[in-house]
């Protein structure tokens, strides 16, 4: 077999796994989707195949009764606040790490990575017991600093190696022209983070927004659902009334997809820029 002949086998072959993998990943979309345009009896008959007549009444039912107005509010509330307190802090603590790079930095970066290869629900019991030590258990504050604490370690990792790669001869200059630390990072520095900082709020958005364990826990039932502990409850009601389960999770899905849609071109980016040092 020659050389042209193998490559072509590895083309096809990279292209059919490719092709396999992407529709297996899709298929359980396409079933929501699909059904979520079905009344409850065309589902049951034939879940898999596409509907001659869409209705959007399995949306309008589920607004009115999963109250998922509520929902959005207090996912949007709690993810908008967590994503910009991360972002804040994550990238001011990258740029003292990087700019002065000392023993004291490097330790403290370093001990701030550890967060990576810790999951987020091991820290959970622990941390349950601290926010009732601070009376912050079934508040949305409580859970704004659990994100804040779970998710800085991925946060910081992303900005300390985007801002690796920006020269330090800009600081310089501004130094120069009589500016000070904090002017020459949110006038400066932060506005060349864009690519990364979209790729922290897409990940970081997704991660919060879809989060069902940490909000069940922490909120429970008298702060108020997030949308993902809304649809639990949803399915728990509507056993079976799946039209309005996969209407739910349409409606669910549908604002951080629209999201990484506008943002998706300075997500890519922010996952490669940060990958070679200027």
């Amino acid at each position: 077999m020659s050389m042209k002949e193998k490559r072509m086998i590895k083309a096809w072959l990279r292209g059919f796994f490719t092709v396999l993998f992407g529709l297996i990943y899709l298929f359980p979309l396409y079933i929501a989707v699909v059904n979520s345009f079905k009344p409850y009896t065309e589902i049951v008959k034939s879940p898999l195949t596409l509907t001659l007549h869409p209705t959007f009444e399995n949306f309008a039912e589920a607004f009115r009764s999963s109250n998922i107005v509520s929902l959005y509010g207090t996912s949007i509330l709690i993810t908008f606040s967590s994503v910009a307190m991360l972002v804040l802090i994550s990238s001011t603590a990258a740029y003292v790490i990087i700019r002065r790079n000392n023993g004291i930095c490097k330790f403290l970066y370093a001990f701030a990575l550890i967060g990576i290869m810790v999951p987020p629900v091991v820290t959970l019991v622990p941390s349950i017991k601290m926010l009732s030590m601070l009376h912050l258990m079934y508040k949305p504050s409580g859970l704004l600093m659990f994100y804040g604490g779970a998710y800085f370690s991925t946060t910081i990792f992303l900005y300390t190696g985007f801002i690796n790669s920006i020269p330090e001869s800009l600081d310089e200059s501004a130094y120069i022209d009589g500016a000070n630390t904090i002017t020459i990072f949110f006038r400066i520095i932060f506005p060349l983070l864009k690519p990364c900082t979209a790729t922290a709020i897409i990940l970081m958005g997704m991660w919060i927004w879809n989060d069902f364990l940490n909000p069940l826990y922490i909120l429970g039932s008298t702060a108020g659902r997030t949308i993902t502990t809304g649809i639990y409850n949803a399915i728990g009601a509507y056993t079976s009334k799946w039209n309005l389960v996969f209407a739910n999770v349409i409606l669910a899905s549908l604002p951080i997809v629209i999201l990484y849609l506008c943002m998706q071109k300075q997500f890519m980016n922010g996952l490669t820029a940060g990958a070679v040092k200027g």
